[in-house]
């Protein structure tokens, strides 16, 4: 399921490069120390449970991603949610996503409502959100972007190799474990996507050869030239 969205993400990183190449990447104020863990007092600190892959969660989705892409900075990631229940799952919006340590504390990450910002213009991501309706079995996906800029040595690099995700606002957090920390530089800002229902691309039927056409035998000369 992850290698269709793992397509599309490089797809967009690459429209994205050719399209922002000439121009430099957008500087953002400065958003407070990036690998600083959000301080929560009065709270006590519980690590997030990660979902087995062969297991559906009570709310009836299951929340995964992809391998990490990226060239020149800009980072892509891959984000599915697969209708693992028995009822019609609906979202409309974007994800809620926080960016967790090693010792999965939140980290101080921006993060941004829509790729443009980061990215710039990206065909298949770009727009506002539309309502997602998923029967069982269905998936939706988004995307996360970011850049490695490292801008400021007073700050140390944010490298978050977990994510807490939720589908939508009040709905429960799932732990999703990267295939390599993210390497945020500095900045420590993250575009995301709306949710998009999934479609697989339709396959390519190929083309009917040509019918093979077998010429007549060859009679052999008469053995008698008749006069």
């Amino acid at each position: 399921m992850i290698g269709p969205v793992k397509r599309l993400v490089v797809a967009a990183l690459a429209v994205a490069l050719l399209a922002g190449c000439a121009r430099p990447s957008p500087a953002g104020p400065a958003e407070g120390p990036a690998a600083r863990p959000a301080a929560r007092p009065g709270v006590p600190s519980t690590a997030p449970t990660r979902t087995p892959p062969s297991t559906c969660p009570a709310e009836g989705v299951r929340l995964s991603s992809g391998q990490t892409d990226g060239a020149l900075g800009l980072r892509g990631l891959g984000i599915t949610l697969v209708n693992c229940g028995h009822d019609t799952y609906r979202v409309d919006g974007y994800p809620v996503v926080r960016a967790l340590d090693e010792d999965h504390r939140q980290l101080t990450v921006k993060v941004l409502h829509g790729t443009k910002e980061i990215a710039g213009p990206i065909e298949q991501w770009d727009g506002p959100p539309t309502p997602v309706a998923l029967r069982p079995g269905q998936v939706a996906e988004c995307v996360i972007v970011w850049r490695n800029t490292y801008a400021d040595i007073r700050k140390p690099p944010a490298n978050p190799p977990y994510l807490q995700i939720a589908p939508a606002p009040g709905r429960p957090l799932q732990l999703v474990t990267l295939d390599s920390p993210m390497d945020l530089g500095s900045t420590g800002r993250l575009g995301v996507s709306p949710w998009r229902v999934f479609t697989d691309p339709a396959p390519t039927t190929p083309a009917a050869p040509p019918p093979v056409t077998t010429p007549p035998p060859s009679l052999p000369p008469p053995l008698l030239q008749l006069a």
